[in-house]
C-alpha cells in the first residue's frame, strides 16, 4: 500500500510561528509550552475530573480512601486474585528526550527534602509516582511508598531533631488531577523503610485531603504544624486549614478558623522555631494573606503592612533566609499579577521587590528558595526558573525557552539551594529533577531510574509485547523496546492515544491535544521509532466540533487479509472513518451521538465487516454492525446505564455480542455486561471497589478471565465478570491504572498507570522476557493504615 512518507525529525520543535498548511487547518503547536499552556492545563484538569466523576460526588477522596482500606484488608488476608500473577515494572525508568540537552525526562516532581548532614541522601516527592529516595546523590533511586495506598506527594519534611524521621504529606498542591488521591499525613522513623498514618481520629482528626507543608519544631519535635486543603463538595475545594499537634502527630487541633483557609505554604523563622508564617490563598475569600504565629503555631495574626491580603490573593509561596531572624520572602499570585515581597522585621513591614515575578500559570508552578550564605541571592521558579542576586529586584532566567537547548525541563515546582554550597542547587519540574554544582553553568540530570510517568493510554505491539507505546502527561509519547529506558517518539506536550496497525505494525499513530479546533495526529510508518513521525493534516474533519482532550482513536485490521487496508476510526461527538492507506482523509459516518463528546471507540469483527461500539462522556453507548457501509446505521444501546462517562468498551474475542463497559464514576456499578450486543445491560463486578473504573480487558485465551483497571489498582475475575478479587502482587498499592492490554502469544497482560509507568504480568506459562525485567515482588504485604 502507498502511504505518506514520515520525514520530520523534530515535529514539535514547532515553536516557530504557526504556518498554514491547508486552507482550513493550521500547523499545531502543542510543543509550545509557553504560549497558552495555562489553558491546556485547565482543560487537562477538567478532563480528569469529568472522566473520574469527581464533580458529581461529595468528598471523593474519602470514597477512594475507603476503597484503599478495603484493598489493604484483602491483601493482608491473602486474598490476592492472582497470587500466581506477579507484576513487573517495565518502565519508563525515565525516557530519552530525543537529542535535547536536558537529557532524560521522567515525570512531575512536587517536593524535595535533602538530608541536613549528607546531601547524597535525598527524598523526592512526585505528582502521582510516589516517594523516592537516593543515597548516592541521585545516581539511582528506590521507591518508598509502594504499600501506602497513594502515590501522590505534596510535601516532604525531615525532622530537624532526627534525620531518620520523615514526614510526608500526600496530595499535590494545585493539581486537581492528583489532589483527589491524597490520604493525609504519614511518618517514617526509619529513614523511609516504613510509614504509618498520622491523621488522628474522631474529633482530633487532621482533616486534610492534600497537604502543602509540614513544620516540625526544632526544639520540641512533639509540636508539628501542618497546612493544606480538602477536596469537598462536588469537586470544589471549599475548605482547608492549618492544624497543630503537641503530641507528635497523635492528635490534631485546627488553629485557623472562621473562614475557608486554603494553606499554600508554611515555614518557620530560621532564628526562632516558635515563630511561624503561613500563606492562605488560592480562593477568593477575605481571609487570604500571610499570617504569623509567635507561640509555635497556637495562635495566628494576619500581616498587612506593605503586602496584599483578602480576595485578591491567590497561591503564595514563602522562603526564609537561613540563619537570619525575621528575613522572609513571599512570592504571591495576586489578581493584578505575581509579585515578590520581602520583610526584614519578621513580617511587620513588607516591601515589593518585583511586581512581575512569575512568567505564567503561577497557580500551577510557583516556588522559591534563599541562599543560606547570602539573603539577597534567590531562586524563583515559575514556567522557567530564575536567579536574583539583589533581593529579587532583577530576575535572570537560567535556562532557554522550550526547545532542544533547554537545559532543565520547564514548569518548575521545586528549587532548593544546598545548605553548604551556594553554587549547588536542585530544580524539580514537570520533567523530573536536575542538579547544578556550578551555579547553573551546567546541570546534571538525576532522572536515571525514576518510574513516575503519568500515562493516559498504552499500546502493545501485536507481535512483541516487549514493545510498548504510551502517551503521557507533560512528557509526550514514548516507546519501549528491550529495556526500561524508553525513547520519546515525538514531542507534543501531553501525549495521548497510541495505535498500531495489527496488519502492519510499522504503521503507528499517536495523538496529542486538539489544536485550532482540530484533532492532532502524528504518523510513523517506521514502527514508531524516534524522528519518524509526521503531523497529519486532516481533510474531511469538521473544525470546532467538541474534540475531547483525549481524542478517541481506534484501528481495526484488514477484513480480507490485506486486500483492503486496515481502517481507522476517530471521534468528536461524531464518528469519522479513514484507512491506513490514506490516514489524512476522513469521512464522517455518524450523526451527533452525544450531548458532549465521544470517549471511546471499540471496533469488532462482524461477519466479513467491522462493527463499532461507541461510548460517550455522558454515558451513552451506540452500536453499528457495519462501520464500512456507505451509509452507516447506528443504534443507541446504552439506555439503561446511569449516564456517567463510559471509559472503556471491550467485547469477548469469541463472541461479539458479549460486551463489557466500564464507568468512570462512583456509586452504582462500575462494570456492565451485555450478552445481546448491548441491547440489555446487567450490573456486574461484585468485589470491585467504589472508585472509577478506567479500563477492561478480556483474556483472548480464556474469555471467562476479565480484568478491570481502577483508581486503586487492578482486579481480576475468573467467572466472566460476575465477581472480582484484587490482582496486585508486586504492583504499587494505590496506583491509578488507566489502561489494560492483553497479548495472546506470549500470554501477557500490560497495565498503564497514571504515575508509575507501565507494568506487565504473565498470564500463561511462557517464560517472561530476559531483557530489562526484574522479578515481581512476592514479599508479604505490610501497610501504613490510612
Amino acid at each position: 500500500m502507498a502511504r505518506p512518507t514520515a520525514n520530520i525529525t523534530l515535529v514539535f520543535t514547532l515553536i516557530l510561528a504557526a504556518a498554514s498548511v491547508t486552507a482550513t487547518q493550521e500547523t499545531p503547536r502543542p510543543g509550545d509550552k509557553e504560549q497558552g499552556e495555562e489553558q491546556l492545563i485547565l482543560k487537562r484538569q477538567q478532563h480528569f475530573a469529568a472522566s473520574h466523576g469527581l464533580n458529581r460526588v461529595e468528598q471523593p477522596h474519602l470514597l477512594r480512601r475507603s476503597a484503599v482500606r478495603s484493598l489493604q484488608k484483602e491483601l493482608s488476608a491473602g486474598r490476592d486474585a492472582a497470587s500466581a500473577l506477579s507484576w513487573t515494572g517495565v518502565g519508563p525508568e525515565s525516557m530519552t528526550m530525543l537529542d535535547w540537552v536536558m537529557g532524560r525526562v521522567a515525570g512531575r516532581v512536587s517536593a524535595i527534602a535533602v538530608h541536613p548532614a549528607n546531601e547524597d541522601i535525598i527524598y523526592l516527592g512526585t505528582a502521582s509516582g510516589g516517594l523516592w529516595k537516593t543515597i548516592n546523590g541521585g545516581a539511582s533511586w528506590i521507591s518508598l511508598f509502594d504499600t501506602v495506598g497513594t502515590q501522590t506527594i505534596g510535601t516532604v519534611t525531615i525532622d530537624p531533631s532526627d534525620s531518620d524521621t520523615i514526614w510526608v504529606g500526600t496530595g499535590e498542591q494545585g493539581q486537581s488531577c492528583t489532589s483527589y488521591f491524597g490520604m493525609g499525613l504519614f511518618r517514617s522513623t526509619d529513614g523511609g523503610a516504613s510509614f504509618i498514618a498520622m491523621n488522628g481520629s474522631g474529633n482530633d482528626t487532621l482533616d486534610l485531603s492534600f497537604i502543602t507543608a509540614v513544620v516540625v519544631n526544632s526544639t520540641n519535635p512533639q509540636i508539628i504544624v501542618v497546612g493544606g486543603e480538602t477536596w469537598c463538595d462536588n469537586g470544589s475545594w471549599v475548605y482547608g486549614g492549618l492544624y497543630r499537634s503537641t503530641d507528635g502527630g497523635g492528635t490534631w487541633t485546627s488553629v485557623i478558623t472562621g473562614f475557608s483557609a486554603a494553606i499554600t505554604d508554611l515555614v518557620a523563622d530560621s532564628g526562632d522555631p516558635n515563630t511561624l508564617y503561613c500563606a492562605v490563598g488560592r480562593w477568593s475569600v477575605d481571609g487570604n494573606g500571610i499570617y504569623r504565629s509567635t507561640d509555635a503555631g497556637a495562635t495566628w495574626n494576619r500581616l498587612e503592612t506593605g503586602i496584599p491580603s483578602g480576595t485578591s490573593v491567590g497561591r503564595t509561596r514563602l522562603a526564609v533566609a537561613p540563619g537570619q531572624t525575621g528575613v522572609i520572602y513571599a512570592l504571591m499570585n495576586i489578581s493584578s499579577g505575581s509579585s515578590l515581597f520581602k520583610t526584614i522585621d519578621g513580617g511587620d513591614n513588607w516591601t515589593t521587590q518585583n511586581s512581575n515575578a512569575c512568567d505564567g500559570q503561577c497557580w500551577y508552578n510557583l516556588c522559591l528558595d534563599v541562599d543560606p550564605a547570602d539573603a539577597a541571592h534567590l531562586l524563583v521558579g515559575a514556567i522557567r526558573f530564575y536567579e536574583s542576586t539583589n533581593n529579587g529586584q532583577a530576575l535572570n532566567v537560567m535556562t532557554d525557552g522550550w526547545g532542544d537547548s533547554q537545559t532543565v525541563h520547564q514548569d518548575t515546582h521545586v528549587v532548593r539551594f544546598s545548605r553548604t554550597d551556594s553554587q549547588k542547587f536542585w530544580v524539580g519540574s514537570d520533567g523530573g529533577i536536575w542538579r547544578t554544582d556550578d551555579g547553573g553553568a551546567s546541570f546534571t540530570n538525576l532522572n536515571n531510574n525514576l518510574n513516575i510517568t503519568q500515562f493516559y493510554d498504552i499500546a502493545v505491539h501485536p507481535g512483541d509485547p516487549e514493545i510498548v507505546f504510551g502517551g503521557a502527561q507533560d512528557n509526550s509519547s514514548s516507546r519501549r523496546t528491550v529495556n526500561n529506558l524508553w525513547d520519546t517518539t515525538v514531542i507534543t506536550g501531553d501525549g495521548f492515544i497510541n495505535i498500531i496497525d495489527p496488519s502492519d505494525p510499522g504503521f503507528v499513530i499517536q495523538t496529542s491535544y486538539p489544536w485550532n479546533g482540530y484533532p492532532s495526529l502524528f504518523l510513523s510508518t517506521a514502527g514508531g521509532t524516534s524522528y519518524t513521525f509526521s503531523w497529519l493534516a486532516l481533510s474531511g474533519v469538521t473544525q470546532n466540533e467538541p474534540w475531547p482532550w483525549v481524542t478517541p482513536l481506534a484501528v481495526h485490521e484488514s477484513v480480507d487479509g490485506g486486500v483492503t487496508p486496515s481502517r481507522l476510526f476517530m471521534g468528536s461527538d461524531h464518528v469519522y472513518r479513514a484507512t491506513v492507506e490514506n490516514p489524512s482523509s476522513w469521512t464522517k459516518i455518524s450523526g451527533d451521538l452525544s450531548d458532549s463528546s465521544i470517549s471511546v471507540i471499540t471496533p469488532v469483527w462482524r461477519d466479513s465487516t467491522i462493527g463499532l461500539y461507541v461510548g460517550t462522556s455522558d454515558g451513552r453507548i451506540h452500536r453499528t454492525n457495519d462501520a464500512l457501509a456507505a451509509s452507516v446505521v447506528w443504534t443507541e444501546v446504552g439506555g439503561s446505564l446511569p449516564g456517567d462517562q463510559i471509559t472503556d468498551i471491550i467485547t469477548d474475542p469469541t463472541n461479539a455480542n458479549r460486551v463489557y463497559a466500564t464507568r468512570g464514576a462512583f456509586g452504582a456499578s462500575r462494570l456492565y455486561r451485555s450478552t445481546v450486543g448491548g441491547t440489555l445491560w446487567a450490573e456486574v463486578g461484585d468485589g470491585l471497589p467504589n472508585v472509577p473504573a478506567n479500563s477492561v480487558a478480556v483474556d483472548p485465551l480464556d474469555p471467562q478471565q476479565v480484568f478491570v483497571a481502577t483508581d486503586v489498582g487492578v482486579f481480576a475475575s475468573s467467572d466472566g465478570g460476575n465477581t472480582f478479587t484484587v490482582a496486585m502482587n508486586g504492583f504499587p498499592l494505590g496506583s491509578v491504572v488507566t489502561d489494560l492490554e492483553i497479548d495472546d502469544d506470549p500470554h501477557i497482560l500490560t497495565a498503564g498507570t497514571y504515575g508509575r509507568g507501565a507494568w506487565q504480568t504473565l498470564l500463561g506459562n511462557t517464560p517472561l522476557f530476559t531483557d530489562g525485567f526484574e522479578s515481581g515482588d512476592t514479599t508479604a504485604w505490610s501497610f501504613a493504615t490510612p
